[in-house]
């Protein structure tokens, strides 16, 4: 990525992690229709296998896509990472954003999800993430600033 100016770079990934979410949140909008069509709640009832490991993939996928799109944005690993958890964390907030405006879901932060299926499912109240990923996103943002100053 060329050398843009920091408030252009931090612009791009916001940009980048909000329209990611949508794409995320829109999916599991359409899961929850063909799966869950009385609602979500827990526990859940099991979804066929192939589904599980097609979402395991997807899983995998975002990963690789928010990992694809760091490793333009910083040139060495801790930069790199930086950039990684502030994508992350917004894109883990956003996706809740969009699921509420989309479904009107979560009610509270305090309503259960499952959080991440890899390694192994993740189950719990909404708030982990988004306050998880908000500490994300100050970390990253103090990496991020460090490399910019050392320009």
């Amino acid at each position: 990525m060329p050398d843009y100016s920091p408030t252009k770079k931090y612009l791009f990934a916001a940009i980048f992690a909000v329209a990611m979410a949508y794409f995320e949140a829109a999916v599991v909008v359409y899961l929850r229709e063909i799966y869950y069509p009385g609602g979500f709640s827990l526990p859940l009832v099991m979804i066929p296998q192939k589904m599980i490991i097609i979402e395991l993939f997807r899983e995998v996928s975002t990963m690789i896509m928010l990992i694809a799109v760091t490793w333009f944005m910083g040139r060495k690993f801790w930069e790199r990472f930086g950039w990684f958890i502030i994508l992350f964390g917004i894109w883990d907030i956003f996706y809740y954003v969009w699921l509420k405006l989309t479904i009107g879901w979560p009610e509270s932060l305090l309503d259960w999800d499952v959080l991440f299926l890899i390694p192994v499912p993740w189950i719990g109240p909404v708030i982990s993430p988004v306050a998880v990923s908000a500490v994300m996103i100050i970390i990253g943002y103090s990496i991020t600033k460090l490399y910019f100053k050392g320009r």
